[in-house]
């Protein structure tokens, strides 16, 4: 099973994709961005979860394991919301504007990320600095 570092470096890989899809104009591919955008959150939760030594694999599961654990259900709404876009971008072609991407999708990603980089200890928070990628103008 993947450890920490390995998931930190599917977060920067997926970075360095939706860095590429976002250019030169991001309305164009928000489908797989916002899908991008729920991976790296997913690998953020499975960084702090690989060092407690749990490896899930179902996506449920996961999900009952972010709701009850004291250190993510904070983050729980903010998961499912990622994840309901993603499924509904992947699934029925649900395109967000670069509005919506700025002002829920980027802000539940920025969530997540910033739990997990305190859980984590993590010295480089701005790392993946999402809102460069989607412009307001």
């Amino acid at each position: 099973m993947p450890n920490k570092n390995k998931h930190l470096q599917i977060v920067a890989q997926n970075y360095k994709v939706l860095s590429h899809l976002s250019k030169p104009n991001p309305p164009d591919y928000t489908d797989w961005c916002v899908t991008i955008v729920y991976y790296m959150a997913l690998h953020f939760v499975h960084a702090y979860l690989a060092e407690k030594n749990q490896h899930i694999t179902i996506h449920s599961t996961l999900q009952k394991i972010i709701e009850d654990d004291p250190n993510l259900k904070s983050i729980y709404s903010d998961y499912r919301h990622l994840q309901d876009d993603s499924q509904g971008a992947r699934y029925i072609g649900l395109k967000l504007s670069i509005y919506d991407m700025r002002n829920t999708t980027l802000k539940s990603f920025k969530k997540i990320q910033n739990k997990i980089i305190r859980l984590l200890k993590i010295s480089d928070a701005n790392k993946h600095d999402l809102y460069p990628l989607f412009p307001s103008s």
